[in-house]
């Protein structure tokens, strides 16, 4: 038996509550697979800067206790 058809199986042997629970879940990995997809080319995109690239990295380097509270950040 092929994996499609194992999955079929699956699929018509649950009750419709199940299918919902999947499909939440589903549709919550897919969520955060696109945050991490826009996150990922956010990064890319920050660096291929090079000035922006040694920003990013020299900050890396300031530790936490000279930063701004995460509290007091205005976005």
């Amino acid at each position: 038996m092929s994996n499609r058809d194992m999955c079929i199986s699956v699929i018509n042997s649950m009750e419709e509550w199940q299918l919902q629970s999947v499909l939440e879940m589903l549709n919550a990995v897919k969520g955060t697979m696109d945050k991490l997809e826009t996150g990922a080319l956010e990064t890319a995109r920050l660096l291929s800067d090079p000035d922006m690239a040694a920003k990013l990295a020299e900050g890396k380097k300031t530790p936490l206790s000279e930063c701004v509270p995460e509290s007091e950040v205005v976005w």
